[in-house]
This record gives C-alpha cells, sequence and structure tokens, in this order.
C-alpha cells in the first residue's frame, strides 16, 4: 500500500530510457498517473480502465541525447590529427590528451530514438503497432592498464588507435495490447504485452574509423548504430499497473515493468532489460491545471553501461479557453548526479503545446538541453472516435 499511495510506473520504450508522446515529452516526461491517450498503453494501462471514449491516433517521436555535452567533445577532439597524434606539438598533445580522458571517463555518450506510433484506446482496452529505431553509443571504459595511466609524451599512435566506442542498435516493431479493470470505486489495475520483433547489433569501433567526424552530431552516430542492425531478434515483455484516486485532487499509480525479466541477445553479450520502477503523482485541482512528479525508486544501469541513473522529472500544465489550448513546461534530470539542475547537470527541459479541437487532439513538444539546444521533438495527434 505504501508503493500503491506513492505511485509507481514507467515511461517510454522497453530498450532505451525515453518518453511517450509529445504530452509526456512537453512535462519532463511526467505523465505517470494521468494520462489521456493512446500513450496510457505504454505509461500505464491501469489508466485505460477510467477512459469513457475510443480514440485512435498516430505519433512521430525523436530523440537524440548525449550526455553533457558528450558529442560537442568528440567533435572538438576530432578535430585534431588524431591519426597522427606522435607529430602533434607538446602543448597541444598535452591539451588532447586531457580532452581524451575527461571523454572516456565520462562513460556515458549518446542514446536515443526515432518511433512512428499508431494506436487505438476504448474503455479497457488498447492496442498499438509501434515501429521503433533505437541506439546507445557509450565510451568503452578503459582498463587499469589503460593510455590514461601514462604521460602525454608516452603516448602512441597505436595508444589512440586502441580507444573504442561501443553501438548497441535495434530496429523492431513492436506490436503491444493492453487491457484494464476497475478492482473498486478507486483502484484500477492493468497488463500490457508487448511483443518485439526486429534486429539488432552491437559493435564496438575505434575511435580513428570513418563514423567518427568532426561536423557529424548525435543523431548522426545513433542512425549510424541502429542502421547497422542485421540480427534478428523477437522477445515478449509483460508490464503490470494499478492507478488509484487519491482523494478529490490526487491520483496514483503503480507499474512494474519487464516483470518476467526479460533478456536480450547481441553478439557480444546478453543483455537483461531493467525492472524499472517510478514513482509518480499528479495533482489536479481543477480541470485546468495539472502538476505531476515522477522518481525512479531504484537506481538502475538503463544504458547498459555499468552505470546508474535515477531519474526525477516535474510537469505543469495549464489549460485555456476550456482546456481547448494547453500550455506545458517539465523538466527531467538525474538524482544519481552530483548537480541536479543548472550548466554541470544533465537536465532537459520540455515545451509544449496541446490544441483540443473538439474531435481532434494535437499535442506538439520539444526537449532542450542546458545550452537550449533541441534534443527531443514529438507531434501527436489523435481523434476522438465516440
Amino acid at each position: 500500500m505504501i508503493f500503491i499511495l506513492c505511485g509507481l510506473a514507467f515511461y517510454g520504450f522497453p530498450m532505451v530510457p525515453g518518453y511517450s508522446g509529445a504530452r509526456s515529452l512537453s512535462l519532463g516526461y511526467a505523465s505517470t498517473a494521468f494520462n489521456y491517450d493512446i500513450n496510457s498503453i505504454f505509461i500505464n494501462p491501469a489508466i485505460l480502465s477510467s477512459v469513457n471514449y475510443s480514440l485512435s491516433g498516430y505519433q512521430y517521436q525523436s530523440s537524440y541525447m548525449d550526455y553533457k555535452n558528450f558529442q560537442e567533445d568528440l567533435s572538438d577532439i576530432l578535430e585534431y590529427n588524431l591519426k597522427d597524434f606522435e607529430n602533434i606539438g607538446a602543448e597541444a598533445k598535452t591539451t588532447l590528451f586531457a580532452k581524451l580522458e575527461n571523454l572516456f571517463q565520462s562513460k556515458v555518450g549518446m542514446y536515443g530514438s526515432l518511433g512512428n506510433i499508431p494506436g487505438y484506446i476504448s474503455r479497457g482496452y488498447g492496442i498499438s503497432v509501434s515501429f521503433i529505431n533505437t541506439a546507445v553509443v557509450n565510451p568503452v571504459i578503459p582498463g587499469e592498464d589503460s593510455i590514461f595511466n601514462k604521460e602525454a609524451s608516452e603516448i602512441t599512435n597505436a595508444d589512440i588507435a586502441a580507444l573504442k566506442m561501443n553501438f548497441l542498435g535495434l530496429k523492431y516493431k513492436q506490436i503491444s495490447l493492453s487491457y484494464a479493470m476497475k478492482v473498486s470505486n478507486s483502484l484500477h489495475v492493468g497488463i500490457s504485452l508487448h511483443y518485439l520483433n526486429g534486429k539488432i547489433t552491437e559493435f564496438t569501433g575505434s575511435i580513428l574509423d570513418d563514423i567518427f567526424t568532426p561536423g557529424y552530431e548525435a543523431k548522426d552516430y545513433l542512425e549510424h548504430g541502429w542502421g547497422n542492425a542485421q540480427d534478428k531478434f523477437s522477445k515478449f515483455i509483460a508490464d503490470l499497473g494499478f492507478n488509484m484516486d487519491l482523494g478529490r485532487y490526487f491520483k496514483a499509480g503503480l507499474m512494474m515493468k519487464n516483470i518476467g525479466a526479460a533478456k536480450i541477445e547481441t553478439p557480444l553479450r546478453k543483455i537483461t532489460l531493467p525492472k524499472r520502477i517510478t514513482a509518480g503523482l499528479a495533482f489536479r485541482p481543477n480541470a485546468g491545471w495539472g502538476i505531476y512528479l515522477d522518481v525512479d525508486i531504484n537506481k538502475l544501469d538503463l544504458l547498459y553501461n555499468g552505470q546508474d541513473m535515477q531519474p526525477i522529472s516535474l510537469g505543469i500544465e495549464k489549460g485555456f479557453f476550456n482546456n481547448k489550448f494547453s500550455v506545458r513546461v517539465g523538466m527531467l534530470s538525474d538524482l544519481v548526479e552530483k548537480h541536479f539542475i543548472g550548466k554541470k547537470s544533465n537536465a532537459l527541459y520540455g515545451l509544449g503545446l496541446g490544441f483540443n479541437m473538439k474531435k481532434i487532439i494535437v499535442d506538439l513538444a520539444v526537449g532542450l538541453d542546458n545550452d537550449g539546444v533541441i534534443k527531443n521533438l514529438a507531434v501527436s495527434g489523435f481523434i476522438i472516435l465516440k
């Protein structure tokens, strides 16, 4: 009951952390306890038990994230002639070596996804057939005998060539079915079953490979990752969720993601998909205002690189003109990080608009980093059928 009162849920795709739909993005991913569209299939299927209409929709969303300007730091390094490191001037060599050490000790690189997501929901059930590309690019963590235990003057061209990046990429179709039922006046339960079928790859590449180009962005590296997916895979994943009314103004949810502890094999290893538990709470004092908070309960390796993350998100939305028009803002950060907000943090900020035109709903959103650079983009469109 303690967990139920706190609210638990999961957002995003099974493989890589992310958001589900434009509304979720604009709220900093904090859409756990209250949702009204097809994303309930992914966020918390128990919500479907409260839906009193039929709705069909289509979504496009993209996410090209990098950790604390990892891509910019990589591009800066690639401006140097790395293949001829030995002949770089002493001062420039020392500067470059320090930049390389900082880049590889960050341990987290780039991650993201590209999704086309049609779906349909009605009271108590939902269905979606999603088309997902997703990838993670991380620096290979240096060992105890790495080049970073040497002086810059001792580094050879072969040492530089030994610095590698790991690419994990997938292209798959996801068939999702959800069912929900009312247990009591305030408690609802739901389950989502996902069947993933597609291609996967995992490989490492030297920092001297042609793909590493100064002008490339995170988008180019991530597309390179999922563009090389060629090994077939299929997997079933199950999620169990609950939703609860806490008085007149509060709602909470409960969802256990990947309850079967599904595993997936790559050419290099076997990956266990994380059992992610996230606490979420919605405060809606009236139909026009909503304040949402989500916090991951546990620290988990969400990017398959051995480093824990613990996301926390906060979102606010305000409706105008009888909720025909909505404005939303949100923030996503990481409790594991030393800096929660500010230039040194890894925070993401969401901005979005919603339009409710009788039977048509359109949501638009962007996600911005600390420098105001757009990292995420989402467009959602829905038709209320009855």
